[in-house]
């Protein structure tokens, strides 16, 4: 009996269509600069009085309620916490629907959006 010879069989990998790129991390901008007069509002109340001073801006800028002076004020959260950090993902949300980000995107700008 006479012995065959064995074939080898290549296997080729199949690749992802190159046309559409997989997401990966953006960062919002205008949502990320709703946070900018949160940020700078506790810093100033550290600068004036310490961490405690820092905190209390950081929840009556978030709650609207002040611990040291005991009082409630929404105008103030409005004014520097909750408000711009809304204002901020509603104009993020409107630059997705009028195309900004597609258009970022297509420009080859990394990993920013609006």
């Amino acid at each position: 009996m006479a012995k065959t010879k064995a074939i080898t069989r290549y296997r080729y990998r199949r690749r992802k269509n190159p046309g559409r790129r997989r997401g990966g991390m953006t960062l919002p901008l205008a949502t990320i600069a709703g946070f900018g007069p949160l940020v700078a509002n506790v810093i100033g109340g550290f600068r004036v009085g310490g961490a405690e001073k820092a905190f209390d801006n950081l929840s009556a800028s978030m709650t609207g309620y002040s611990f040291q002076a005991g009082i409630w004020s929404p105008r103030y959260a409005l004014q520097w916490g909750i408000g711009p950090i809304l204002l901020g993902a509603f104009v993020s949300k409107l630059a997705s629907k009028l195309g900004v980000n597609r258009a970022l995107g297509r420009a080859g700008v990394p990993f920013l959006r609006v």
